[in-house]
């Protein structure tokens, strides 16, 4: 539906440097990066605000490059929401359909349905929008920008400033009203648990440049390369000599030798692997080593608010410390502090990393 193509675009010293992405029909795409990244650059082009320097942006094939913001059917949802403190909830929720001349009958059945959807019709007739919680703020921002009947719905970090329990709330809730209208969702965030919760699809951006793009589930478990593997915290990032063993490629780290993958086999050199942290699983210290187990120590089970993770050092003083988990069960862990344990770590698991810079 949506495709940018070789887009380049300039913000003082700041450059999107030669963007293609395609954005589905009915599709909830996710562009997520750090602060700074070009996430809001990129959406300010493609909504018109900011015209591109080079490339073009098609919608369903026809070019609208620079085609004036208001034609392209587009709704923006800001991250300060841009709710009118002056207008009632009503007035807010109604105020494109009244730019557009809508008539006043239609504008009562279009704002009475969609807060009907977002569950705050008992909200239409506060006067002060001031009054309201973040979490209802949110809902009036979303109903005045989907009460126009957009194409695409543009979201730039609209949960930011949300306490987690009603981010997590309006996640959901959201989810379902997408999917009820069928909408085209392009949404940016620097929050990487949203963008797993929400993406059907999501790209990594960092400096300008988009880094990976694909599912949320292979974009976190598989990144492309080292810089995205950072910024998504892969858990455990280890750097060693590739060895040719005979059960197996191997990267050697210090005193610990890493069996790996098969997509480390023919490589010479130093290399970067990385293990997302749920793959690496405590063993009783009783185990029969094989490949993948190795002996070492519990330095410590770190709470968390979900589940605990333990830290285990392999390899004595000059090894590695692996980060396992999270930890359903903490009184299954038999050890403590400083006692012994097995780790495996699946050979299969570990990605290979490129050194290389976007």
């Amino acid at each position: 539906m949506i495709q940018c193509r070789d887009l380049v675009a300039h913000y003082g010293t700041f450059t999107l440097k030669d963007i293609s992405l395609e954005v589905s029909q009915g599709e909830v795409f996710v562009l997520l990066g750090p602060s700074g990244a070009g996430k809001t650059l990129f959406i300010e082009t493609v909504l018109g605000i900011k015209p591109p320097d080079r490339g073009r942006i098609l919608l369903d094939g026809r070019d609208i490059s620079r085609e004036q913001p208001e034609r392209r059917g587009f709704s923006y949802l800001p991250q300060d929401l841009a709710l009118f403190p002056h207008l009632s909830v009503y007035d807010n929720i109604a105020f494109g359909l009244r730019i557009r001349r809508t008539p006043a009958q239609d504008i009562r059945e279009r704002v009475g349905r969609i807060a009907s959807i977002l569950g705050i019709e008992r909200l239409l007739d506060r006067p002060d929008i001031r009054s309201l919680s973040g979490g209802e703020k949110q809902r009036v921002a979303l109903a005045r920008a989907l009460v126009v009947e957009p194409r695409v719905l543009f979201l730039d970090e609209p949960f930011s400033a949300l306490d987690p329990a009603t981010k997590r709330q309006l996640h959901a809730e959201f989810r379902r009203v997408w999917r009820r209208l069928g909408l085209t969702v392009v949404l940016v965030t620097h929050d990487q648990e949203e963008a797993a919760t929400l993406a059907d699809r999501l790209a990594i951006i960092i400096g300008g440049h988009i880094v990976q793009c694909g599912p949320p589930a292979e974009v976190f478990d598989h990144p492309a390369n080292l810089q995205a593997a950072r910024f998504l915290v892969m858990e455990n990032l280890v750097r060693g000599e590739v060895a040719a063993t005979p059960d197996g490629p191997a990267l050697r780290c210090g005193s610990v030798e890493l069996a790996v993958g098969e997509a480390f086999e023919g490589l010479g050199g130093h290399a970067w692997a990385g293990l997302r942290a749920r793959y690496a699983r405590l063993r009783p210290p009783d185990t029969p080593l094989a490949r993948g187990l190795y002996r070492g120590v519990l330095e410590r089970l770190s709470p968390s608010a979900s589940a605990p993770r333990a830290f285990v050092r392999i390899g004595g003083d000059d090894g590695l410390v692996v980060e396992c988990g999270p930890i359903p069960d903490p009184e299954a862990v038999a050890a403590k502090a400083g006692e012994p344990v097995v780790v495996e770590l699946p050979p299969e698991r570990f990605v290979r990393l490129e050194e290389e810079s976007t």
